[in-house]
């Protein structure tokens, strides 16, 4: 239920996210005990690879990616969003490779737009390209 529909409502005030990880920490704590795995306190990093979980911010940050990667490449039909994804296309050749233009906000409230916000994300991945 915590990502459901994560890439509308992804918290971009540390405070919202803190308080996400804090729920999957509960669960980890609660999962170490019961299943005895050793971990240094309040670290629950051994706790996740055992597990085979990576955590909620990384899972966000994967979904938004893999959402507008089925966008534009067709598997998703919703063609108001996509006409919203502003593609780079470069008047010359520059060593820039970053596949968006992001538009210039002067709020947070607008630079964490949905679409926006997974443009931002995708020009900072570099392995975007190659997702499945």
């Amino acid at each position: 239920m915590l990502e459901y529909a994560s890439m509308l409502w992804d918290p971009f005030v540390v405070i919202d996210s803190c308080h996400l990880e804090r729920v999957q920490r509960r669960f980890l704590s609660s999962a170490a005990y019961m299943l005895k795995i050793v971990h240094p306190p309040h670290d629950y990093t051994p706790v996740l690879r055992a597990l085979s979980l990576t955590s909620l911010a990384d899972r966000r940050v994967k979904a938004n990616l893999v959402f507008l990667k089925k966008l534009i490449d067709g598997s998703l039909n919703a063609p108001s969003l996509l006409v919203q994804v502003n593609f780079k296309v470069p008047h010359r050749a520059t060593r820039s490779r970053v596949p968006f233009t992001v538009p210039l906000h002067c709020t947070n409230y607008g630079k964490n737009k949905p679409i926006d916000r997974m443009m931002r994300l995708a020009n900072e991945d570099p392995s975007f390209l190659s997702l499945p």
